[in-house]
C-alpha cells in the first residue's frame, strides 16, 4: 500500500480513537507501533480492529533493539521495569482466571472437565440463527490482561516452550493461575494440527499476518471481527443474518503469554455469518456479531467442549460459536 494510503489510515484511526491507548503509541518515540501499523496497512484491507490497536508496542527503536538483545541471550530475564516499559503481562498477579474458565475453543486439546466451567451458550446449532429467535449472547469481552505485541524481531528470538519462557519471564511462573494459563497455551501451540488445518502460535502481529497470507494463499487480506462487546451475557433477539462470501479462512484466538499471542489456524468446512442482535421488546439494534459455524466435526475429539455442550458426537452436528473481542478472522481480499 502506498505511503499516502498509510497516512489516510493513520488519520482515520486518530479520528476514531482520539483518546485511546493508541494515542500514546503514535508519539515520536513509538517507532515499533508505527511499524506495526504500517505493516498492517500494507497487507490487510481496512483499519485495524480496536482490540489489536490497543496491543501495538510502545517501544522506541532503541528499546526494541535492547529487548531483542535480551531475548537472544535467553538467560537475561525481563524484570518488572522492562515488562512495564513494553506493556507486558509478566507479573504473577496478572488476572487470567476468567480466561481459564471461559476459553472454549480447542478441538479436544483441553481436559474434558473444562466443560464444567464453560458458558453453556458458547456453542449452538446453526438453526438458532433465524430472525426472531431468542439467543443468549455469550461474553464477547477480552478475558486477558492488557498486554502489547513484542516487536517482530524480538518475538522471533523466543520459542513457545516452557524452558524458554521460564528463563525470560520467571515471575510469570510464580503464580498457579499464570503458570496454568501459560501451560494451557503451550498445549494449544504444541498439539499437532488437525488434518487440512495448518496452525501457528503467532508471537507478533507480523507473524499472525504472514501465517494468514501463507495459509490463505493471498498477499492481500481482509480482517473480520465482531463490531463491539455490546449485549454480552444478555438475552437478545436475532435480527438480520448475512452469510458471508469468502475463500479460505484463518481464525486467530488470543491466548495467554506475557506478550500478546494468537493461536491461528486455517479453517475448513465452515460457514461465516454476520448476525445482527436486537433488543427483544424495542427491536433496537445492539450489535453485529461474527459467527463461525464448523459444518464438519467428524475429525473432532469426542471430548471437545462443543460436542459436550451440544450433547452430540463427532460428525453428527455442526457447531457454531460467537467471535469474541479477542478473536479475529482473515479472509482473502479477492474473495471478499
Amino acid at each position: 500500500m502506498a505511503s499516502s494510503t498509510f497516512a489516510i489510515v493513520l488519520f482515520v484511526i486518530a479520528l476514531t480513537f482520539p483518546t485511546s491507548h493508541f494515542a500514546a503509541h503514535i508519539s515520536s518515540s513509538s517507532f515499533t507501533a508505527l511499524n506495526q501499523l504500517k505493516y498492517w496497512s500494507e497487507n490487510v484491507q481496512g483499519t485495524m480492529p480496536g482490540n489489536l490497536l490497543s496491543k501495538l508496542s510502545p517501544l522506541s527503536k532503541e528499546q526494541a533493539e535492547h529487548f531483542t538483545s535480551l531475548a537472544s541471550e535467553k538467560n537475561l530475564p525481563f524484570d518488572a521495569n522492562l515488562c512495564s516499559l513494553a506493556n507486558l503481562a509478566c507479573l504473577s498477579k496478572a488476572r487470567v482466571d476468567s480466561f481459564l474458565d471461559k476459553n472454549n475453543y480447542g478441538y479436544g486439546r483441553i481436559s474434558p472437565n473444562v466443560v464444567l466451567h464453560v458458558d453453556p451458550f458458547s456453542f449452538f446449532r446453526l438453526s438458532l440463527l433465524k430472525q426472531g429467535n431468542m439467543v443468549h449472547l455469550s461474553s464477547l469481552e477480552n478475558q486477558l490482561p492488557q498486554q502489547s505485541f513484542l516487536p517482530s524481531q524480538t518475538a522471533s528470538k523466543i520459542s513457545v516452550t516452557e524452558n524458554d519462557l521460564r528463563k525470560l519471564f520467571p515471575q510469570s511462573f510464580e503464580s498457579p493461575q499464570t503458570k496454568d494459563a501459560i501451560q494451557y497455551t503451550l498445549i494449544y501451540c504444541n498439539t499437532p494440527a488437525l488434518k487440512e488445518e495448518p496452525q501457528s502460535c503467532a508471537k507478533s502481529l507480523e507473524e499472525m499476518i504472514e501465517f494468514s497470507k501463507t495459509a490463505i494463499g493471498d498477499k492481500n487480506l481482509v480482517a473480520l471481527a465482531s463490531k463491539n462487546t455490546e449485549g454480552s451475557r444478555k438475552e437478545l433477539m436475532v435480527g438480520r443474518v448475512e452469510k458471508l462470501k469468502y475463500g479460505k479462512t484463518v481464525a486467530c484466538h488470543q491466548l495467554f503469554l506475557p506478550f500478546a499471542t494468537y493461536f491461528c489456524h486455517l479453517l475448513s468446512n465452515i460457514e461465516v455469518y454476520a448476525v445482527d442482535v436486537v433488543e427483544p421488546r424495542t427491536k433496537v439494534p445492539v450489535n453485529t456479531v461474527t459467527v463461525v459455524c464448523h459444518m464438519d466435526t467428524s475429525g473432532w475429539s469426542p471430548d471437545h467442549v462443543a460436542l459436550k455442550i451440544l450433547k452430540t458426537s463427532p460428525g453428527q452436528s455442526e457447531a457454531c460459536h460467537w467471535m469474541s473481542q479477542s478473536d479475529l478472522i482473515f479472509i482473502s481480499q479477492g474473495k471478499n
